[in-house]
Formats: C-alpha cells, sequence, structure tokens
C-alpha cells in the first residue's frame, strides 16, 4: 500500500468541472489523488445526504468516480467504502463562485469539506469569487490552496474537527493582495429572487437571480475579497451558541421545580 500522502478532492460542481481539475493537477505531485465528485452540478446542496434512495457510481478513470448524489455522500462514500485508506486530506473545490458570509450554510463545496472534518480528516474548502460570465484563474486558488497544506506550521492551528475555507479573487496569483483571516460577512438575499412565467402559465420564482450584493461589515470576508486579498475563516460542524446557552442554563436552573 502507498505510503504517500492522499488527497480526496471533490466539489459540488460536477466531476468534470475544470475548477477540480486544475485543484488535481495542483497536487498530483504531492500524493496519491482520488477524486470523488457528484456525476452532475450540486450546488447549494449544502451538508445534505441521501437516504432514500440509493448511492450509484461509476469509475470514469483510475482515479476519478461520479456519485449520484451530493458532495457530503462523496466524501462519506469515499472514506466508508471506496479507499483503501484514510485520506489525510479533503480539498473540496475549487468552486466558481465564493462562497462567503452566510454562503457557507447553504455551500455544498463547504458541506463537503464538513463531512471531512466530522471523519476526522484535514479539510479546506476553495471557492474562487468569479462568476459565469467571466474567465476563471483556478490555477491561482489551487496555487494558494497548495502554499497553505506545505505549511504544517499554519495548518496545525486549525482544529482536526473544523475546517478552512478559502475564497480567492478571481486574479492572477501575482496580483493578489495577500491573505486575510477574516470573520464571516453577511451576503443579502432578499432582492436575489426573480419572478417570472413558464410556457405553461404557471409562476415560477427563481433564488440567487439577483445581483451580487453584501453588507458593509468591516474585516469581513464579503468586505476584503472586493479589496483583492484572499480570505480564510475556520469553520467547525456545529450551531451551537455557546455563550447563549450558558446565559439560558443558569436562567433555566430551577424554573420547573415547582411543577414536579
Amino acid at each position: 500500500m502507498s505510503q504517500k500522502p492522499l488527497f480526496l478532492i471533490t466539489n459540488d460542481d460536477g466531476v468534470h468541472a475544470p475548477g477540480m481539475l486544475a485543484l488535481a493537477a495542483a497536487f498530483k505531485d504531492m500524493g496519491d489523488v482520488v477524486i470523488v465528485a457528484p456525476h452532475v452540478e450540486r450546488s447549494a446542496s449544502s451538508h445534505a445526504i441521501t437516504i432514500y434512495s440509493p448511492l450509484r457510481m461509476e469509475q470514469i478513470s483510475s482515479n476519478t468516480y461520479a456519485v449520484e448524489g451530493t458532495p457530503a455522500d462523496c466524501v462519506m462514500l469515499a472514506i466508508r467504502k471506496l479507499l483503501r485508506r484514510k485520506p489525510n486530506w479533503v480539498l473540496s473545490g475549487i468552486n466558481r463562485g465564493a462562497n462567503l458570509g452566510v454562503d457557507t450554510i447553504y455551500s455544498g463545496t463547504v458541506g463537503a469539506a464538513m463531512e471531512g472534518t466530522l471523519h476526522g480528516i484535514r479539510s479546506i474548502a476553495v471557492s474562487s469569487y468569479g462568476s459565469a460570465r467571466e474567465s476563471i484563474h483556478y490555477e491561482a486558488a489551487a496555487k494558494v490552496v497548495r502554499m497553505l497544506v506545505e505549511r504544517q506550521d499554519i495548518m496545525d492551528t486549525v482544529p482536526i474537527n473544523s475546517l478552512l475555507n478559502i475564497n480567492v479573487p478571481n486574479l492572477p496569483f501575482g496580483k493578489l493582495k495577500g491573505i486575510a483571516v477574516t470573520s464571516l460577512g453577511r451576503r443579502v438575499y432578499e432582492e436575489g429572487m426573480q419572478e417570472g412565467t413558464d410556457p405553461r402559465g404557471r409562476a415560477y420564482y427563481w433564488i440567487g437571480a439577483g445581483g451580487e450584493m453584501f453588507d458593509d461589515i468591516p474585516d469581513s470576508d464579503c468586505v476584503l475579497i472586493d479589496q483583492g486579498f484572499v480570505t480564510a475563516s475556520v469553520l467547525r460542524p456545529s450551531f451551537l451558541d455557546e455563550q447563549s446557552n450558558s446565559l439560558l442554563k443558569a436562567k433555566m436552573a430551577g424554573a420547573f421545580d415547582q411543577h414536579f
């Protein structure tokens, strides 16, 4: 069995997406690379898993597999059934379009990396801040990820039960201003819905069809990426508000004693 580092690479844009292929190419000389990704685009699938239908998989090449499921399905299937050994890394991306602020809740790219953390594997989600109407500098984003993976001192600061979410401006590598560790901003979706009528006369509503808008929160990922910085944020798979939970616990103590 190979002793090289094993990189499990996935995405939510589909198994043939150029961003993921660029990411895989950037790591092919660092270890063993296996691609396990959805057979079609599964953007905004968050951390969903498939439980009411079977997962079907097709081997496309010696190290590439297409799964009829979500990004999180792909990571789970790879770790539990497909791979002969536990990956050293789960790399999810490179997504076409940023995953900033509350995007991290909806993102299948982040969801796949989050699944890696649940298995105790170092995981990175990476996205490029480019639109479908422009050419994407995937090679720049891939170079950023490789640089981080090679810096063990940096990655050791990220707990094994957390992931690193990276967003890269759509610029050549030499024009990036650096990496900023940021808070999560707030992308505005309320006006990003268009209404129309289909050919059969039925109304439809299209989420995400509006323009790019976000709140102006200083030092947030939404603001700094617009200034040309790569943004990095540590995320963990917990919705628990620890501070509020502690306050609630104190208030709740004895609240129902008189009823029992």
